[in-house]
């Protein structure tokens, strides 16, 4: 008991003071991040403790809310005048990580359950959370994703001091224990739970504690005009409880397989950055936004780190929300079935 005891207390001063140094370093899922790297030192040491079955579900739970924090009067008017860009621009980046994904199945880097989920262009946290579902090796991917996010991320801060000579950059946010919103806090968790509780019902639905919170919450946004309110005390818990889960599954093994992946990871997210920066050209010299939107709504990072530097560079953000939030609903609700095709058509029987 005394053990178990110390090992959770290891593990969670190691994972505040890896957040804590990650945020100051401006590292994108730095919360996310600190707790994954904690838990897989102590896992390869043999001091992980072990995390409760139930607090996974909770956590996917209130990702999907934030998820449909995105669903703005905004994203809906954009959605309606600029959809054929968004929606081929989604295709568009989906196809060059299905087709990265497949350049590192053939290579043996990954196995055939695992790899297209590895780039796919969606929430890092969604697409590590699918593929377990899905039978992937959620280690695997969880590095490839955070992996696709970290350089996608420097690379977006980059080209958004060029385009626009203001401060750009991923911040920590403004307070831990911000004033809370009683009321939309309490309609935000009231429909995670009615999300979550459908989802034990109907274990059948692909995601279920991931997509019906994400739909309940959605809905219920738009039918009661709530705002929907996630405070970092409440957001970070479940970040680290994700982080735990994955990062306690890892082994020596896994992390030398993990190795072998850098370079072709590395290859397969800069063909996918140039391939979207492309589109993103493409788009600006069609439709009227400026260069700079055009990058970023097409940039295959993470929506958060996205947002955060669409906010502080002075790019339309309402355009930019409606497209990366357009390619993970894609992803999420068609994503299992459209990388179950290109599995059974692409990979060969004698894949890893």
């Amino acid at each position: 008991m005394r053990e178990k005891i110390s090992n959770w207390l290891l593990l969670a001063g190691l994972s505040l003071a890896l957040t804590l140094l990650l945020g100051a370093l401006r590292c994108p899922a730095f919360n996310f991040l600190g707790p994954m790297i904690s838990a897989v030192l102590l896992a390869v040491k043999g001091r992980a403790p072990r995390v409760p079955d139930w607090s996974f579900p909770v956590a996917k739970s209130v990702i999907g809310a934030l998820v449909a924090r995105g669903f703005t009067a905004g994203f809906w008017t954009v959605l309606a005048g600029s959809w054929p860009y968004l929606f081929f621009g989604t295709f568009w980046a989906v196809c060059l990580g299905a087709l990265m994904s497949l350049i590192l199945l053939r290579l043996r880097l990954v196995r055939k359950e695992t790899a297209f989920w590895c780039l796919s262009p969606g929430g890092a946290a969604v697409m590590v959370m699918l593929a377990d579902q899905h039978g992937g090796d959620m280690r695997v991917v969880a590095f490839a994703q955070y992996f696709r996010v970290l350089l996608i991320s420097v690379a977006a801060i980059l080209v958004s001091g060029l385009l626009m000579r203001v401060e750009t950059g991923l911040t920590l946010p403004p307070t831990f224990f911000p004033d809370v919103l009683w009321v939309d806090m309490l309609c935000t968790l009231l429909a995670v739970a009615a999300g979550l509780a459908a989802a034990y019902v109907l274990p059948v639905v692909p995601g279920g504690d991931l997509l019906l919170p994400m739909i309940f919450v959605g809905l219920a946004k738009s039918w009661l005009d709530f705002a929907v309110f996630l405070p970092p005390w409440l957001l970070y818990p479940c970040y680290a409880l994700m982080g735990w889960r994955i990062g306690m599954s890892f082994t020596r093994e896994s992390l030398r397989l993990i190795g072998r992946m850098i370079p072709g990871l590395f290859a397969g997210v800069m063909v996918m950055f140039f391939g979207c920066a492309l589109f993103g050209w493409f788009m600006s010299l069609n439709i009227d936004v400026d260069p700079l939107t055009a990058y970023l709504a097409s940039c295959p990072g993470g929506l958060d780190a996205v947002t955060i530097i669409a906010a502080s560079s002075g790019a339309d953000l309402p355009f930019i929300t409606a497209m990366q939030a357009m390619r993970l609903i894609l992803v999420i609700t068609l994503g299992p079935w459209f990388y179950g095709k290109l599995t059974r058509l692409l990979a060969r029987p004698s894949d890893v």
